[in-house]
């Protein structure tokens, strides 16, 4: 069965991201699937400015990013395949 994390991270110098999980062992080899949110002017927001907003706005938003990725997971058909991949149907070991 697949571990699945959820990361946020921020882009690096050198267009460089970085992802640390302790449970990772070196040379191992991990699938990565990056989402970049379309840019919409004067939305971003840091976590603790977002937690200071009335609850209102913070549902506001949290609509709204909520409706910019339903057609995302709803119609993105690698997305689907890639959740539905069953690893032991490559696994030739069980043959």
């Amino acid at each position: 069965m697949k571990q699945t994390h959820y990361l946020t991270t921020t882009v690096q110098k050198g267009n460089r991201l970085e992802i640390t999980l302790p449970n990772l062992t070196e040379g191992q080899t991990i699938e990565v699937i990056i989402i970049v949110p379309e840019a919409v002017p004067h939305q971003s927001i840091n976590r603790q400015a977002f937690r200071q907003l009335p609850i209102e706005e913070r549902r506001r938003i949290l609509t709204q990013q909520a409706e910019a990725m339903k057609d995302y997971y709803q119609n993105d058909q690698d997305w689907k395949d890639w959740v539905n991949f069953d690893n032991e149907e490559c696994d030739d070991s069980h043959s």
